[in-house]
């Protein structure tokens, strides 16, 4: 192989030559052939050019730690301590959930329109997952205050984010730009407004609103369990690194252990990316959840909106002009009143449609949660079941033996799972809420299957805004019931769960017997919920390749060989 020019032999080098040039050598020899010079000027340049990338990054670094540093400090101008505090005394700890169990109905300071509040109706009522969440009842006579007779020795909170901007694909935005900024748009009558509107929602993240959500979730919750917490113990609360599930439990901390929360206990961020299992998020690995053709929800929900907005439509095409609206059109200027309702405080879209309309939103928020993110779904038990494995760990003070659903082995250790709390809190999303009831086995939501499209079933059991609205929480009480009439001899523990301040109705879980309070004996439901959960083959539900059955779906799974 023929030598690169400039370079030379082994044969023409001196062994006894010094490393450096000596003054012997003429000024040529040492300047070296031209094309040499400028490689060496090239790779210098190189050289220094990465240097100064270095420099620059480790400089950006030390300016990005040093304004963190500055951000908790505060500025110094500015101190957040000066002394003279007065008596700092702590008191007992709250537990409101044993003496007068406090109810949310409170949703200021969103202001729906005076025309729509009646005492029958009010409108945050039927949003959907779009509703601020509210105390509710599922069916029995009970409130969540903990029954006579009984003690609280441990909660397990699943809670959803607080109110957000709209999430991509959301309809929203797709109303402003194909719609009102199209050329030739003109609107006359109730929608003159829209002459001069602007779209000025955000994207994903909370709002002001959704953050006093999760704020007022946080001091409710500890007013309700504070005597759970062990002292000298600081709990793990986990969440994801989605920026609106980060910052919702940043805010519950704040309002749970009051500010300065963060030395109080450890907040255990979890990856929410496509290829990592997080049972907070488990959509982003179990593929046949997020498969449109095994779901007629989306048909269904297309159905009932040309159904409930048929005179809508007619309604606001008689005053615009150079746009052809659709149905969904309208059914986007409903999601933009929602949306603006939490975001702004208000919105000019809400007193455009009637109370029937509204119950119409309503329900196809139920038709769309139902047959895509619940019962109607084949892979939506296998969704919610590795939540449900941890809430049984939990419960039993065990650790997970195997890892084959949406659960972490590399988070599952004492430090990060541990399993000696009182108080556990976990963050997740409206989906992944209904999901989770289904691997739990409640059915009593699913008892209306499957949903028409031509009208809105009486009694319904299954309603979003019920199930998974901004800020929906579900809990489980573990209690010690020696004097309850259900116990027995050696068998004094129950379980019994609540959704938004609502007992849910176990009856229908084997070994769960039908009582007002809503309890079941915590060896028969932990029994029951082992037999359901090797009954859900994530493998095959979430990765499997069927078909889309005949027959309508009613419990998450598909179709049993």
């Amino acid at each position: 192989m023929p030598r690169p020019e400039g370079v030379p032999d082994d044969s023409d080098l001196d062994s006894n030559a010094p490393l450096l040039p000596t003054t012997a050598r003429t000024d040529e020899e040492r300047k070296g052939p031209s094309h040499t010079r400028y490689r060496f000027a090239w790779a210098w340049a190189v050289l220094g050019t990465f240097a100064i990338g270095l420099l620059w990054l480790a400089f950006r670094q030390s300016d990005l730690d040093r304004r963190e540093d500055e951000a908790r400090k505060g500025d110094p101008g500015f101190p957040s301590r000066i002394g003279f505090e007065g008596p700092t005394p702590t008191g007992g700890e709250a537990l409101a959930a044993a003496t007068s169990y406090p109810h949310n109905f409170d949703s200021s300071p969103l202001n729906p329109p005076s025309s729509l509040a009646t005492k029958e109706f009010n409108l945050l009522h039927y949003l959907g997952n779009l509703s601020p969440w509210r105390t509710v009842n599922h069916g029995l006579k009970s409130s969540a205050q903990v029954p006579a007779g009984c003690v609280v020795e441990q909660v397990q909170l699943l809670h959803r984010h607080g109110a957000r901007y709209p999430t991509s694909g959301a309809g929203t935005e797709s109303f402003a730009k194909n719609v009102v900024e199209v050329e030739g748009f003109k609107a006359s009558g109730n929608l003159t407004f829209l002459n001069d509107w602007k779209y000025r929602l955000g994207a994903e993240i909370l709002t002001p609103f959704g953050r006093e959500q999760l704020f007022n979730l946080g001091v409710s919750f500890r007013t309700k369990y504070g005597h759970l917490l062990k002292p000298g113990q600081k709990p793990v609360f986990r969440t994801e690194s989605q920026d609106r599930m980060l910052k919702s439990a940043l805010n519950f901390a704040a309002g749970f252990f009051g500010v300065p929360y963060e030395e109080q206990y450890h907040q255990l961020i979890t990856v929410e990316w496509p290829g990592f299992n997080n049972t907070l998020a488990p959509y982003m690995t179990c593929k046949n959840a997020n498969r449109m053709d095994l779901t007629r929800g989306p048909q269904k929900m297309a159905e009932w909106i040309k159904v409930y907005l048929a005179d809508a439509l007619e309604r606001m095409q008689a005053q615009v002009e150079g746009v052809k609206l659709t149905h969904r059109d309208v059914f986007n200027m409903q999601l933009l009143c929602a949306y603006e309702l939490v975001a702004l405080g208000g919105s000019a879209f809400c007193p455009l449609f009637t109370e029937d309309e509204w119950r119409g939103f309503e329900y196809a928020h139920d038709i769309e949660f139902f047959d895509i993110f619940s019962f109607g779904q084949s892979a939506q038990a296998a969704v919610g079941k590795g939540w449900v494995e941890e809430w049984l760990a939990r419960t039993l003070k065990q650790p997970l033996g195997e890892f084959n659903s949406t659960t972490n082995s590399t988070l599952h250790t004492s430090r990060y799972f541990p399993l000696d709390q009182n108080i556990y809190v976990d963050a997740t999303h409206d989906t992944i809420l209904s999901a989770v009831i289904v691997s739990l086995g409640f059915s009593s939501f699913a008892r209306s299957a499957p949903l028409p499209t031509d009208h809105i079933p009486h009694d319904l059991s299954f309603v979003t805004s019920s199930i998974s609205p901004f800020a929906a929480n579900l809990h489980s009480q573990v209690l010690s019931c020696p004097h309850s009439p259900l116990a027995q001899p050696g068998r004094s523990r129950f379980v019994r769960w609540i959704l938004n301040d609502g007992v849910v109705p176990l009856d229908s879980i084997d070994g769960c017997v039908a009582n007002d309070d809503g309890l079941c004996e915590l060896d028969a439901f932990v029994q029951a919920t082992q037999r359901r959960l090797e009954e859900i083959d994530w493998a095959y539900d979430c990765l499997g390749d069927y078909e889309l059955p005949n027959e309508p779906i009613k419990d998450g799974r598909p179709p049993h060989s």
